[in-house]
């Protein structure tokens, strides 16, 4: 790798009040970050996604939701696409499946379809339900939705009611809850948050906040089947420790998942047999809530967002033993939320 090359992120935090730094872009050339660019004034933009040419943002607005969309280029100043209000509240992730973007709503328990291009409304659930625990399960909390590796089916994580919902994807009709296994139930109260394929598309990982757990599936003829599952919790943490982010190495060979609490980003490595993990080990992140975190392109990088203390820490990391590196840079964010790698290099 040409030890010269650039590398661009993007991150989201929350403002409280319409900001102009909600969203920026840095650049990374290895050892520094440099904040690039802002992007419009936004209020809580939580979640943020690059993808091609264009970024889209969503607002975490508890009594409404938004959703935003920029052209990324070399310009000084962003420009946006389209800036809409959309049906949903508490909007906090989004996934583009081919021209389709869709975005999870927490607060009101929502899934919002939209055309990635135009912004226009093409879907839209509500979810009902609730779960065992009642000040976090009292009625269905969308976190996230992401396709099936070969796009014929988004899978929903509902936090709310313990399920992981399987929709068909139908270009003439839409979504539809799929027949054969509309849901998949995780145990009561865990709290199903984000998920992550292997990159074989045969292995699914899921992370349930509320107890802390990992779940490993086989995804086969359309179908989940849990085939393991990992506590993340170790003694000595916090009762309030919850687990966050989740992502899977470029490789394929490593997993991580992010802890709120003790402040780190727990790995394992894949076994590539059978998809199961053994223990890698306990990587600090120098803040108690990791809340997201993000591998570079090349994998030799991870960026976290530290919501508290307010820090985006760029950290060292091999690709060889998956084992994370020293702390190569940091800079203040104030409630930062989200981290995500361009996966196009600068240079």
């Amino acid at each position: 790798m040409d030890e010269f090359m650039e590398y661009e992120l993007y991150t989201g935090r929350y403002t409280g009040e319409p900001s102009e730094d909600g969203v920026c872009s840095w650049n990374f050339d290895g050892a520094v970050l440099r904040r690039k660019k802002q992007f419009g004034k936004l209020i809580n933009p939580s979640y943020v996604l690059p993808h091609g040419d264009r970024l889209y943002v969503v607002e975490e607005i508890l009594d409404g939701a938004s959703v935003a969309c920029f052209s990324v280029d070399n310009k000084e100043k962003s420009s946006v696409l389209w800036h809409k209000e959309v049906p949903g509240a508490g909007l906090c992730h989004c996934a583009i499946i081919g021209n389709s973007l869709y975005v999870s709503g927490y607060t009101g328990g929502t899934l919002t379809g939209l055309n990635a291009i135009s912004g226009q409304v093409m879907f839209y659930k509500e979810f009902s339900g609730h779960g065992s625990n009642t000040l976090r399960q009292e009625k269905s909390h969308i976190h996230s939705a992401q396709p099936t590796p070969d796009g014929s089916r988004l899978l929903v994580a509902d936090l709310g009611t313990d399920r992981l919902y399987k929709f068909v994807m139908d270009a003439k009709i839409g979504l539809m809850l799929d027949e054969e296994q509309p849901y998949f139930q995780v145990r009561a109260g865990q709290g199903p948050r984000h998920f992550a394929f292997h990159p074989n598309g045969k292995w699914l990982y899921l992370v349930t906040e509320l107890d802390c757990s990992l779940l490993v599936f086989r995804y086969q003829n359309n179908r989940l089947n849990q085939v393991g599952e990992y506590s993340l919790r170790e003694k000595g943490d916090p009762d309030s420790s919850l687990a966050a982010d989740i992502h899977v190495s470029p490789d394929g060979k490593f997993l991580y998942v992010s802890v709120r609490g003790p402040g780190c980003l727990q790995g394992f490595e894949i076994q590539k047999e059978n998809g199961l993990l053994n223990p890698l080990g306990r990587f600090s992140t120098g803040g108690w809530c990791p809340r997201s975190f993000h591998i570079s392109p090349d994998g030799r990088y991870v960026a976290v967002a530290n919501q508290e203390l307010g820090t985006l820490e760029v950290f060292s990391r091999e690709n060889t033993n998956g084992q994370l590196g020293k702390l190569l840079c940091c800079v203040e964010v104030p409630h930062v939320s989200c981290v995500k790698w361009r996966n196009e290099f600068l240079r």
